[in-house]
């Protein structure tokens, strides 16, 4: 007797068509909504990179404005700095020592999904906005702080820009460790720990997200820039417990009109590298023929390889090397780089808009073949999106005018 077999039985899609076709055109993090306190570059980093990924981000600012508003470079007296860090979102500005102003944000916190701010531990607490307040209101929030030292310590209390975090992790100390020539710590205006606190923030909310879509849970995020420093100085950090083993370093290679970066890390960059500099006894050479006696000997080659470079222009090293395979390129300044034809291929360069007029940011770093994730390329000027805001929580015209008349929006 034959039996017929049974088909199993049709599933529900996860999710609706509808919510497909948004995450699709509009971004992965549509019908997402952001409140952001935060100021200066971490935070705004963060949800500068969920704007561009469809998250519907609501700035909260001082009356004053984000201090970045008035930071070079300036056009008719807009920042195009603070406009790189904040494109695509909206903007409302309060006084979060008003009472009133509080009351207004926990109207507006049923709506919303996530809630970042890099203001100093205790700060929240006080404006009555702490994790514990806030989730009352909104159970399902992700709650997401970045601060210098993290929300517990001695140093938490601490202030913190990215220059101190990088003199106080070890960062800034790289530079006369690794170059001879130097003395003391280069000057710069580095931000590097406020974006690798920035890119630890953006994982750590889109894994909270993804915990609360599962268990329906919010969740409470600490995310410190010297935590983030000594995660991107892996090497060095478990170097000194076990120091004395001498790492290959990377210096710049002299040419004719600048200087070359190389990189023969593999035994096949190796091979390449002494076939352009002609200098095939390399292979055989018993300082530099198995890796691990080259490594002892690194400083010898790379010696050897500027006595090769210097008879060239950077353009004609680079082409040299890359042709055969050796990771290599010219040192350009950030001009020449953001004007490469590859940039401009790669649409990694997108044309912005402010009230002074346009200028050109660079595009989200992070991109998906089924959604759009992308720059959005407006810039709102400070509190412009107010009446938008609250009209969309059920405030009406005379609440809202009533507002501006007691001064808890600016006029």
């Amino acid at each position: 007797m034959s039996t017929k077999r049974e088909e199993p039985p049709a599933t529900e899609p996860a999710y609706s068509e509808e919510i497909r076709a948004s995450a699709e055109s509009e971004g992965v993090y549509a019908g997402i909504r952001v409140l952001d306190f935060s100021i200066f570059l971490a935070g705004p980093y963060c949800t500068r990179l969920m704007a561009d990924m469809g998250a519907e981000v609501v700035k909260v600012e001082p009356p004053g404005g984000d201090f970045l508003r008035a930071a070079p470079p300036i056009r008719n007296g807009r920042s195009a700095y603070f406009g790189h860090l904040n494109c695509g979102k909206r903007s409302i500005a309060l006084d979060l020592k008003r009472t009133e102003s509080v009351e207004l944000i926990r109207r507006l916190l049923p709506s919303c999904d996530v809630l970042l701010e890099n203001f100093r531990p205790g700060v929240m607490a006080r404006l009555g906005l702490d994790y514990g307040t806030v989730r009352r209101a909104r159970p399902e929030i992700v709650y997401c702080s970045v601060t210098g030292y993290g929300q517990e310590g001695p140093s938490a209390g601490r202030p913190a820009f990215a220059p101190v975090v990088h003199a106080a992790s070890g960062f800034d100390l790289l530079g006369p460790r690794y170059d001879p020539d130097l003395d003391r710590p280069i000057t710069n205006r580095n931000a590097t720990a406020d974006y690798l606190a920035a890119t630890h923030a953006l994982a750590g909310i889109g894994a909270a997200l993804f915990h609360r879509e599962r268990t329906g849970r919010g969740s409470r995020l600490d995310v410190a820039l010297m935590d983030t420093m000594h995660h991107a100085l892996s090497y060095e950090y478990v170097d000194a417990q076990f120091p004395g083993q001498t790492p290959p370093t990377y210096r710049p290679m002299p040419t004719r009109d600048g200087f070359l970066a190389v990189a023969p890390v593999s035994e096949g960059n190796f091979r390449a590298l002494a076939e352009c500099a002609h200098r095939t006894d390399w292979l055989e050479d018993p300082r530099f023929r198995v890796r691990e006696v080259r490594v002892r000997n690194w400083d010898a080659l790379l010696d050897e390889t500027a006595e090769w470079t210097r008879t060239l222009t950077s353009a004609e090293a680079e082409a040299a090397l890359l042709a055969r395979g050796c990771p290599a390129s010219a040192y350009r300044t950030i001009a020449e780089a953001q004007n490469d034809p590859h940039v401009e291929a790669r649409g990694a360069r997108v044309r912005v808009e402010d009230r002074s007029g346009t200028f050109y940011a660079a595009n989200c770093p992070i991109r998906f073949t089924e959604s759009r994730a992308e720059i959005r390329p407006r810039i709102a000027d400070l509190g412009e999106d107010a009446e938008a805001i609250l009209d969309a929580i059920g405030y009406d015209t005379e609440e809202i005018q009533a507002l501006r008349r007691r001064g808890v929006l600016p006029s």
